[in-house]
């Protein structure tokens, strides 16, 4: 078994309720890390999906991912408390800037200053360069979200949680971190093998890429404070938002032709939180069964 080292450590995880977020908050606490997990509960009205119970929320689709991205962080807290392992929450939006710091004094109020940060957080509504008159008003991404035309107030708003987040996020933990005069850090961030062209997905995909471009600035700015600074790219992974018939579409063009699962992702985050990803700063990880090479 490796010994990551990490036993101790702090870290504070974005988007933890459900999915990637909860999946890395539970395998870092297993860790012995000390975790606080951030969410926003986000209305189902934002996908333009209607939130249902019973038959239509029990498989994967549309419905159910409804149900996944408006609940509490309860369930990930749970499943840290039931082995032991150390955890809090706090609900935040990371649209508003001043949210962020509160997030760290939280995180040192608990324990001590944050040691790793995951900015998972993300807003994924699809949006497309085609016009509504040729949409149309059914168009349909995956065949379940609704397609809109892309909007300044669309494009701001993913760009507001998947990249100006993200960069404040890590200016702040990096301010807090060389003002302790600490000398070693870790941040992560989640981005998509979407990132490079994303049609359909046109904000998220572009917001995403910008992320990626901070995530090498500060590579190169923080390494001098022992900080290093990587990405994970994700392929498709099950997070509840695709049917069962397109998570199989999907899988027969993937090399080892299975979907991700968030633990796939925690996974890696683990690793390259780890002492033994001390000397891997400014990549970014494509983890998705082969899907981009």
């Amino acid at each position: 078994m490796v010994d990551t080292r990490l036993s101790g450590r702090v870290a504070l995880v974005t988007g933890a309720n459900h999915g990637i977020g909860a999946a890395t908050a539970v395998a870092l606490a297993r860790e012995g890390v000390r975790v606080l997990v951030t969410y926003l509960r986000q209305s189902p009205d934002v996908y333009l999906v209607a939130s249902e119970d019973g038959e239509a929320a029990a498989s994967p689709g549309s419905a159910y991912y409804a149900r996944e991205i408006a609940q509490t962080s309860e369930s990930v807290e749970a499943a840290i408390a039931a082995f032991g392992g150390i955890c809090a929450a706090r609900e935040a939006d990371l649209a508003d800037s001043q949210s962020i710091p509160l997030l760290f004094d939280a995180a040192e109020s608990e324990w001590a200053g944050v040691d790793i940060l995951v900015n998972n957080a993300a807003l994924a509504i699809p949006d497309t360069f085609l016009p509504d008159s040729i949409l149309g008003d059914d168009a349909r991404f995956a065949d379940e979200y609704a397609l809109r035309t892309l909007s300044a107030e669309g494009h701001d708003a993913h760009f507001a949680v998947n990249s100006r987040a993200v960069a404040l996020m890590m200016a702040e933990f990096a301010r807090r971190c060389i003002e302790r005069d600490g000398a070693w850090g870790r941040i992560i961030n989640i981005s998509t093998d979407g990132s490079y062209c994303h049609p359909s997905n046109v904000s998220y995909g572009a917001s995403k890429h910008a992320a990626e471009s901070v995530t090498r600035s500060a590579a190169v700015e923080l390494g001098p404070y022992g900080i290093t600074v990587n990405a994970i790219s994700p392929g498709a992974v099950q997070t509840g938002w695709m049917t069962p018939e397109l998570e199989r579409d999907i899988a027969a063009g993937y090399p080892l032709r299975r979907i991700g699962r968030p633990e796939d992702i925690a996974d890696a985050a683990v690793f390259l939180a780890s002492e033994q990803a001390g000397w891997i700063t400014g990549q970014i990880l494509n983890v998705g069964g082969g899907n981009r090479m």
